[in-house]
């Protein structure tokens, strides 16, 4: 299983970009964590996820 935003999925074996796809995020909205270390998305990894990764997406929001 894989850990995305605290709950186990069944993700392995695809990679971040499918998985942010499938959850149908809006790319340019978004940061993501994989196993602790931050990625924009235009710079993501081409990372296959594999059993006990962890991914946390994170919504980036414009404050005043």
């Amino acid at each position: 299983m894989v850990w995305l935003n605290g709950e186990a999925k069944p993700l392995e074996g695809k990679t971040l970009k499918e998985v942010l796809e499938e959850l149908g995020v809006e790319l340019s909205r978004v940061a993501v964590l994989l196993n602790e270390e931050a990625y924009p998305v235009w710079e993501l990894p081409h990372h296959v996820l594999e059993e006990g990764d962890v991914v946390e997406v994170v919504a980036l929001m414009q404050g005043g």
